[in-house]
């Protein structure tokens, strides 16, 4: 008994609340009588909190002193209720009490008297026991009684409840129930082992042998294989055969080949814990034939092509890509799978996508939001078939400038550059359309546009209405490029200085970017105040902020521009002194003569 066992009242009271405490301290009693009673109390309890909880209990190390009388009785019950969600547990937990180890055994020949060495398997004894210390024992010797210290029992990690015999008792008695039930009700099966099959877990397989360890399942999934060799103890490999032929051949094999059963055993790889059995489903539901895998939903298709198990991704690539029913999939249902799939296999459904579904079958606005879309294969397969439905009906330039806010930067700036030539060849040019393009988040779509806008082909290039909006731009890029263009090119002629200003302005004061640029708004602004000295009032506040900039080149070209306005024009040489008091201005060295 432990020295401190949990106190009764709190784990009924646990028990009563629902408390997540529960199983700590059910795991915690060693006593045979209090479990034994709780048993009882247990299996009449109905509540989903409290049926969980068993199947938590029953998939746990099950090393636990004391607690077979509970596994025992909460088994009976079941079996005898034919309780087919509670008893898959059952299977899976008897089926990992029992793991054989690798051992090197001698063996004798009787009429040659020769011995040698092989390898077995062995199934160790490892019984749960409860620890006892301070043994002793009591021995009589010439009338005189004397004690000895006993070694003390300690339970080890490795052990597991009842005696190899009862172990293997239980793993026949459960697939005996399963057995029964497949000849009874063979839908219930069907759903029941593929219930229980998603319990086991990679280190359920860690080892060969611990393949066949797994009793149950053995006979579910290889019953009829002529690989294995199975007996009432243990299951075995066949003389000179190996765990690399097994291939699934299930008990009844007739009831796997049926469309109700490819659907249990999609449902099987897709919440399967474990690779082995994963594999098996799906060597099964291939041997099913093509009728019964055209009926897999497509839903399910795209949730294995996002399985992280490879061989579940390959099988479901090879499924979808041949799957009978995408010719006949309405349009909605493509859309939904799009907004429903992860973005591993975004890819596959839009090569999918653009075989079975034609341009025309999609509206304007379901083509722009495809375009729109964040994800690369989404946009580019939007933009493809906007493009090829733009070929036989052409759409309005108000259509297109919803592709201003296309998220996708892969495809933004081609996509900018489609639309903004489209707009470009209508007959009616609006200034009003392709703003939209310069003011979008997306990088490179402003940089698209920006580029049209450059080209001496564009409308732009030329509307002087088109410039100034663009003057009033929040983007730093913009800005810098438009200033960029102007030192380009000889500056719009319709534009005036005024408009400009601003963005001037803006470049000099930015903090962060541009620093060839200003360089080139200085001069600029230079050389509007040389022609126009009515702009002198206006420009030389932003002159003077770059020649008090805290950067050398900038502040460098600033007082060379301001040097060559003030030779020889004495009236600007004033308007200077007044905005930059801080610059001492030297005489001539004609005038320091006389």
């Amino acid at each position: 008994m432990m020295p401190n066992p949990p106190s009764t009242l709190l784990f009924d009271e646990c028990f009563r609340a629902e408390d997540d405490r529960f199983l700590e301290l059910l795991m915690q009693f060693e006593s045979y009588t209090f479990l034994r009673s709780f048993a009882g109390r247990w299996v009449k309890d109905d509540r989903p909190w409290s049926r969980s909880q068993m199947v938590g209990y029953l998939h746990s190390n099950l090393n636990l002193p004391g607690h077979e009388v509970l596994v025992k009785r909460l088994f009976k019950h079941y079996e005898a209720e034919q309780d087919w969600e509670i008893l898959p547990h059952f299977l899976v937990a008897f089926d990992r009490l029992v793991r054989r180890k690798r051992t090197m055994r001698y063996r004798c020949d009787d009429q040659s008297d020769r011995y040698w060495r092989e390898e077995a398997l062995y199934a160790k004894p490892n019984k749960t026991v409860i620890n006892e210390s301070g043994r002793t024992a009591e021995y009589v010797y010439m009338g005189i009684t004397r004690t000895y210290p006993l070694p003390n029992i300690v339970n080890r990690p490795e052990n597991k409840l009842f005696s190899n015999r009862t172990r293997n008792h239980l793993r026949r008695r459960v697939w005996r129930g399963f057995r029964h039930l497949a000849y009874r009700d063979p839908q219930t099966y069907l759903a029941s082992i593929t219930m229980a099959l998603p319990q086991y877990v990679d280190a359920d397989f860690e080892h060969g042998e611990n393949i066949l360890d797994n009793w149950s399942l053995m006979h579910a999934c290889f019953f009829h294989h002529e690989a294995i060799d199975i007996t009432a103890l243990h299951v075995n490999l066949a003389q000179g055969r190996g765990l690399a032929e097994l291939s699934a051949k299930p008990y009844r094999p007739d009831l796997w080949e049926t469309k109700d059963a490819a659907s249990h055993l999609v449902r099987l790889i897709l919440s399967a814990n474990s690779s082995f059995v994963r594999q098996w489903a799906i060597e099964l539901i291939q041997s099913i034939g093509k009728e019964a895998l055209a009926e897999i939903d497509v839903s399910d298709l795209i949730a294995m092509l996002g399985h992280t198990d490879t061989r579940v991704h390959e099988f479901a690539m090879e499924l979808f890509q041949s799957h009978s029913g995408l010719a006949n999939m309405r349009v909605d249902r493509w859309l939904a799978l799009l907004d429903e799939a992860s973005p591993g296999v975004l890819a596959t459904i839009c090569d999918a996508m653009k075989l079975h579904v034609t341009p025309d079958r999609l509206d304007s606005q379901e083509l722009i939001r495809l375009s729109c879309a964040e994800p690369v294969p989404v946009a580019s397969t939007g933009f493809e078939l906007l493009r090829a439905r733009h070929e036989t009906r052409a759409y309005p330039s108000a259509e297109l400038v919803a592709l201003a806010s296309a998220q996708c930067a892969a495809v933004a700036g081609e996509m900018t550059s489609w639309a903004l030539g489209v707009i470009s060849s209508a007959n009616a040019f609006d200034a009003n359309q392709v703003i939209e393009f310069f003011d979008a988040m997306q990088e490179e779509t402003r940089r698209a546009a920006l580029d049209w806008l450059e080209s001496e082909q564009s409308p732009g290039y030329g509307d002087a209405s088109l410039w100034s909006r663009l003057i009033e731009s929040p983007f730093d890029d913009v800005k810098l490029r438009l200033v960029e263009s102007l030192a380009k090119r000889s500056r719009q002629t319709d534009l005036p200085e005024h408009d400009i200003s601003p963005i001037w302005s803006a470049v000099i004061l930015g903090v962060h970017r541009g620093g060839r640029t200003k360089l080139k708004a200085v001069e600029q602004v230079a050389s509007v105040i040389s022609e126009d000295l009515d702009a002198a009032d206006r420009l030389l506040p932003v002159l003077a902020v770059a020649v008090r900039s805290i950067r050398g080149p900038e502040r460098r070209r600033a007082l060379s521009e301001v040097v060559r306005l003030a030779v020889g024009n004495v009236a600007l040489k004033e308007k200077l002194s007044q905005h930059l008091p801080e610059l001492q201005w030297m005489a001539p060295a004609s005038e320091e003569a006389v």
